[in-house]
């Protein structure tokens, strides 16, 4: 059960953070889109 469980774990560790990285990626890309030095 433990042996099984570890790629688990670690799979959905990876899933986890590259789904916090793409979040970033996308508010980043709103922050730029909407807050540009030169619009405002």
């Amino acid at each position: 059960m433990q042996n099984n469980n570890h790629p688990e774990a670690r799979r959905g560790m990876v899933k986890f953070v590259l789904t916090i990285f793409f979040i970033a990626i996308v508010i980043a890309g709103i922050y730029l889109l909407g807050f540009t030095p030169g619009e405002a």
